[in-house]
C-alpha cells in the first residue's frame, strides 16, 4: 500500500474542534437608565390622556354657566318680590298701637295726622323722617322724632314750644319762644298774656333773623330777671320797647310805671329798681316814669310823678 504524499511547504494540523458558543450574559445596565445614560426607547406616557375637546365645548359651557346665573337672579327677584308684597299687604304689620310723648299744647291725634300715621296702615309705609317733617309742620313743634317698632307699634316724641313774649311786626302781633324764636302769628286759643316787645323793624327782623332773635332773647333775659327778685310779681310786665341804640324801657303794673333801664348790663339797674319801687309804695307815691339808668351819675335815680 503506497502512502499518500502531502503538499509540500504544508504544514497538517489536527483541525481544531468549533468553540462552543459563549452563555447569554445578563445585561449589565438596569432597566431604568442611570444618569448620563440616554435612552433611545421612547418613555412611555402614563398621564391619561385628555379626549380632544371640540371648538364649540367652552362657548357652550359659557352659556350654561350664564343661564344659571340669569335662572339665580331671576329667582331671588321673584323671591323679593313675593316678599315686599306680602309685608306691605299682610295685617300683621298693620299699625296698632301709636304713642306720644312730649305733647302738651296738641293732641296724639292731632300730631298723628300731622305726620300721616293711621291705625291700621301698613308699617312698612311709615317713613319716620317724612312723618317727623310733617310734625315739625306744626309751629308749635320744635323737635320731632318718630321710631317704628314691628310688627305694629309707632312712638312719637315732640318736644313743644314754650311762648314767653308777644312781639309786633308789621301790624301784627306774633309769638316769640322761650329762645327768642318768633315762631307764629297769634290766632284764636293761642296764649295772648305776655309782655308784648315792640320797636322791632320788619324789614330788618326779616333780613336778620339771628340778630332779631338776639334782641329779642336780651328782652326776655330781663323779664326773667325782673320775675326773680318779685318786681313782675308786684307789678306785672305789661311792655317793653327796643330803642333804635338797643335801650329798654320796661312797662309794668297796672298804672303802667316805665322803667329806663337803659342798655345792657342789666343786673345792677334791677336792684336798684327794686329799691325805689320799695320806696316808693312805701311812701303812696305813684310815679310816672323811673330813669334807672344815669350815665352821668350811675348813683342817682330820676323819678317823674304823674
Amino acid at each position: 500500500m503506497t502512502r499518500q504524499s502531502m503538499p509540500p511547504n504544508r504544514r497538517f494540523e489536527r483541525p481544531s474542534e468549533a468553540p462552543e458558543p459563549a452563555e447569554p450574559t445578563a445585561d449589565p445596565l438596569p432597566d431604568r437608565p442611570s444618569k448620563g445614560r440616554i435612552s433611545l426607547e421612547p418613555k412611555a406616557d402614563r398621564r391619561p390622556k385628555r379626549p380632544k375637546q371640540g371648538r364649540a365645548e367652552p362657548w357652550l359651557r359659557r352659556f350654561q354657566l350664564l343661564t344659571g346665573i340669569i335662572v339665580v337672579i331671576g329667582a331671588s327677584v321673584l323671591v323679593a318680590w313675593a316678599l315686599h308684597r306680602y309685608l306691605r299687604s299682610s295685617p300683621r304689620f298693620a299699625v296698632k298701637t301709636v304713642q306720644v310723648d312730649g305733647n302738651d299744647r296738641r293732641g296724639a291725634h292731632q300730631l298723628a295726622a300731622r305726620g300721616g300715621i293711621e291705625l291700621g296702615k301698613n308699617i312698612f309705609t311709615v317713613d319716620e323722617q317724612i312723618a317727623a317733617a310733617g310734625i315739625l309742620s306744626d309751629p308749635w313743634i320744635a323737635e320731632a322724632e318718630v321710631n317704628t317698632e314691628l310688627p305694629g307699634s309707632v312712638f312719637i316724641k315732640v318736644v313743644e314750644r314754650e311762648a314767653g313774649a308777644l312781639t309786633t311786626l308789621g301790624g301784627q302781633l306774633y309769638l316769640v319762644d322761650t329762645g327768642g324764636e318768633v315762631f307764629k302769628r297769634l290766632t284764636e286759643g293761642d296764649p295772648n298774656d305776655l309782655p308784648v316787645i315792640t320797636g322791632l323793624d320788619p324789614e330788618v327782623a326779616s333780613r336778620d333773623r339771628e340778630g332779631t332773635k338776639a334782641r329779642l332773647r336780651r328782652v326776655l333775659d330781663l323779664i326773667a330777671d325782673l320775675e326773680q327778685v318779685g318786681v313782675a310779681k308786684r307789678y306785672p310786665i305789661q311792655e317793653v320797647n327796643i330803642e333804635p341804640d338797643e335801650s329798654l324801657t320796661v312797662t309794668i303794673g297796672t298804672d303802667g310805671i316805665a322803667l329806663a333801664f337803659g342798655p345792657p348790663p342789666y343786673r345792677s339797674k334791677i336792684q336798684k329798681a327794686k329799691r325805689i319801687l320799695g320806696e316808693l309804695r312805701h311812701r303812696k307815691v305813684k310815679p310816672a316814669l323811673i330813669f334807672v339808668d344815669n350815665r352821668a351819675h350811675p348813683e342817682r335815680v330820676v323819678v317823674r310823678m304823674r
